[in-house]
């Protein structure tokens, strides 16, 4: 058993239920800070500064309540509110794919990492770079939350490349685009921002990402297996769809001409008009899949079982027994 897999056997009852409404409720809580009580939002900003020489370490879990996205214009005041529902979004997702308990330690997991990264780099930069630095802490412009959340799209990406968002509501991406958009923007400000606690937030975001995807490659939406069966099973599908569709044609020409079943596995061969489906020499098969043709000589392997959902007696292979498109009536 894994080690993470033993600590949420022991301490899983623990988990924080609903952590990304939680979340999302400390951002809107910082946007209220900034504006009614900046003074505030000020000491909740997370200030390496601050926090080394001056001992204000309640900086280190504070800053979860500071605004993920600047509001500089109108386009981005009305872009926020869509950017946080997004993000809510995410995070839920996440939490159903790995479980409460992984959502908690890699939200908490990224916290702990990224304050440990910028106090040490500011102990080791001395006294003059942290106060170059506070500039940027002290301002508000150390967006920690929004690199924390674009490290969760990131993982959502990963996990659900393929799936289509409407970016505005208006143009459709699929998740990977949108995630190669994201890794190129925080590229963009690790070169344009001269502040070294900038640059190692991302840089400690990036890394959460990648070693919370390596724990959970198994707990991933879909496998780089599940895809690859998911493509041979549309393939097998639209093969099978274009059979059917000879099939009908030869039948509605030749009235008395007799076929054998539906040759939609990869033994069967076309001659000219007429379908041959090529079987195994030896025994005849017992059990053949619906889909894809396959029988138990075709991969002794091979698992069949009957669709309890479809209408007549249909059965499918292993691959094939959960993705099929269900019969509704026996005519078809």
């Amino acid at each position: 058993m894994k080690f993470h897999d033993k600590m949420e056997r022991k301490i899983g009852r623990f988990a924080i239920p609903h952590l990304p409404i939680i979340m999302t409720g400390c951002f809107v809580a910082g946007y209220i800070f900034y504006f009614f009580m900046p003074k505030v939002y000020q000491n909740l900003v997370l200030n390496p500064y601050e926090v080394v020489y001056n001992n204000q370490y309640w900086r280190l879990i504070s800053w979860i309540f500071t605004m993920p996205f600047e509001l500089s214009d109108t386009f981005s005041y009305l872009l926020a509110p869509i950017a946080i529902f997004f993000y809510l979004y995410v995070g839920r997702s996440l939490e159903a794919t790995w479980g409460k308990f992984m959502f908690n330690l890699y939200t908490f997991g990224e916290i702990i990492l990224t304050d440990i990264a910028v106090c040490v780099t500011c102990h080791i930069q001395g006294y003059n770079a942290s106060f170059l630095s506070y500039i940027d802490a002290a301002s508000g412009t150390l967006p920690t939350t929004r690199y924390m959340l674009l490290s969760m799209f990131l993982a959502m990406a990963v996990i659900f490349s393929e799936q289509e968002v409407r970016y505005a509501f208006v143009i459709p991406m699929k998740m990977k685009w949108l995630a190669l958009v994201d890794l190129v923007f925080m590229l963009y400000e690790f070169i344009r921002y001269d502040s070294v606690y900038r640059r190692v937030i991302i840089i400690t975001c990036v890394v959460t990402f990648l070693i919370f995807f390596f724990i959970n490659r198994g707990k991933n939406g879909r496998s780089f297996r599940q895809i690859r069966r998911s493509r041979q099973f549309r393939k097998a599908y639209e093969e099978g769809l274009k059979n059917r569709e000879r099939e009908a044609e030869v039948r509605a020409g030749k009235e008395n001409q007799s076929f054998e079943e539906p040759p939609y596995g990869k033994n069967a061969v076309r001659s000219g008009a007429k379908i041959i489906a090529m079987r195994p020499a030896g025994k005849h098969p017992i059990h053949r899949c619906a889909v894809c043709g396959r029988t138990e000589q075709d991969d002794p392997d091979l698992e069949f079982r009957y669709c309890s959902k479809c209408a007549g007696n249909h059965e499918y292979c292993s691959d094939h027994l959960y993705t099929h498109v269900h019969v509704e009536s026996d005519d078809e």
